[in-house]
């Protein structure tokens, strides 16, 4: 699961009070060091630990697999909320979010982490924390298009209210690192030598396509985060095995290895699937059968998730050398895996699929292009494109940047001013009504102009002819 590695560095962020010692493991990617320190400030301090403490044990404990020495954290940190009933709340759905998630639970996970993301009491950094929890369901259920959606909101809500949660470069750096994972294992999994792994088609081969891990990269530069950066070196290795470069073999297994020390086996496990699946579009059949020999008896287990990409990888290997009974048999099974785990995760979907949806001129050719802050830019000039006296510095104050760097940004990445996409957007809104014709023939061109901001005559003509080659009278008679 994607998620699961981040988990630690997550841990981290919502531990505004974590001793310095701690957050400097976390960033250098030493967990289980971390885990170790933070259980010896727990010891130290007896009946003392304040429940900030002993919840980023239990997360630390859970990254490592402890699940049970986790549960006994929660439970002792939630006992030292008891006066706090809302926080012991939150806490408590919280817990048993990512508690299910690690477990393969994606239908409790998912309902948990929602109760926190639409509860109106909830904190910035609460919701941040549920929707990031959110988005681990997503991605591990193969839910890419809603995946990219959960970080487009993630975004969103992190510049909303960037002054209220702590630290919130950090959060900017966790979510660039996942925005460049997402897109190199879509980049990954799209391969047409992995054609066949129907359980990953239907999002890989919708309308929307996967962006360039190598354009996105430029958001990870200034990321010097160990952990961080571990996994982003390790994606850049795997596109080359991808590639054919087989120079890359060594590193790819020494960072499968540094996850096994560091105690983060279910991480291990994913790079090793990620590692076959790389060697199988690569043609390095002799690594995939090795990390399939080195994979856990436990991920080998019919447990639905756990099982399905193993199944998978194996039938691959099977085929690749030949050996076509085998092969068949293995892929019948994944098969069935595959539809045991659409109709489990109909209920985990059940409930992001409650929430109230974008809507779709926010997903448009334009917002697309657009960084998240902007986006967000973009949706509040499309809300009130109707009003006169919308501005330019109106919609930079709504995300808290100047007008030039509003303009800056949407010149870099649509080749128009807002200003321009403004009156672009009033004339095409004229159009549509034009084209109508009922609504324009009873109350006139200009009235339908005034509806959508244009109360000039001479504006109204000059910018429709501009936009459509003719005036609005020709679009109203043709």
């Amino acid at each position: 699961m994607l998620a699961t590695f981040y988990f630690p560095y997550l841990s981290m962020l919502n531990a505004p009070s974590a001793p310095s010692g701690v957050v400097e493991l976390i960033r250098h990617g030493n967990v289980q060091a971390a885990a170790a320190h933070v259980q010896r400030l727990v010891e130290s301090d007896d009946d003392a630990s304040p429940a900030a403490l002993l919840q980023l044990q239990g997360d630390l404990q859970l990254s490592l697999g402890m699940e049970v020495d986790a549960d006994d954290s929660f439970r002792e940190a939630q006992k030292r909320m008891r006066d706090d009933k809302d926080a012991m709340r939150f806490v408590s759905w919280r817990n048993a979010g990512w508690q299910a998630l690690f477990r393969y639970r994606y239908g409790t996970a998912m309902s948990c982490f929602m109760r926190i993301a639409d509860h109106p009491c909830a904190s910035a950094a609460q919701r941040l924390d549920a929707l990031f929890g959110a988005f681990g369901v997503l991605f591990s259920v193969g839910r890419l298009r809603d995946a990219r959606a959960a970080l487009d909101t993630l975004e969103d809500l992190l510049d909303e209210s960037a002054a209220q949660v702590s630290h919130a470069a950090g959060w900017q750096r966790l979510l660039s690192t996942v925005r460049v994972d997402v897109e190199a294992q879509s980049q990954l999994r799209s391969h047409a030598a992995l054609s066949d792994h129907i359980y990953w088609q239907v999002d890989l081969t919708s309308d929307i396509a996967p962006q360039r891990p190598v354009a996105l990269r430029v958001l990870t530069g200034s990321i010097d985060d160990r952990l961080l950066r571990e996994r982003i070196e390790f994606l850049e290795l795997l596109a080359q095995l991808a590639g054919g470069e087989r120079d890359a073999r060594l590193a790819l297994i020494a960072h499968a290895e540094w996850a096994g020390k560091q105690g983060i086996q279910n991480y291990q496990s994913v790079v090793r699937i990620e590692i076959v699946l790389a060697s199988l579009v690569g043609g390095a059949t002799s690594l995939a059968e090795s990390m399939l020999t080195s994979l856990t008896a436990e991920v080998r287990m019919p447990q639905s998730h756990r099982q399905l990409e193993y199944l998978y990888c194996l039938a691959k290997l099977r085929h690749v050398e030949g050996r076509s009974g085998e092969s068949l048999e293995l892929y019948t099974r994944y098969a069935l895996a595959a539809v045991s785990c659409i109709r489990d995760e109909a209920v985990a979907l059940a409930r992001y699929g409650q929430r109230t949806a974008r809507a779709p001129e926010q997903l448009d050719d334009i917002g697309a292009r657009l960084p998240a802050r902007y986006r967000r830019a973009y949706r509040y000039l499309l809300d009130n494109l109707e009003r006169k006296d919308l501005s330019i510095r109106e919609i930079a104050a709504q995300i808290g940047v100047t007008d030039r760097a509003l303009q800056s940004a949407f010149a870099a990445s649509l080749g128009s001013t807002p200003t321009e996409i403004i009156r672009r957007l009033r004339m095409e809104r004229i159009r549509a009504e034009l084209e109508g014709q009922d609504s324009a023939h009873e109350h006139g061109i200009l009235a339908t102009a005034v509806k959508w901001g244009v109360s000039n005559r001479s504006t109204l003509i000059n910018g429709y002819r501009r936009e459509f080659n003719e005036s609005p009278s020709d679009t109203l008679n043709r």
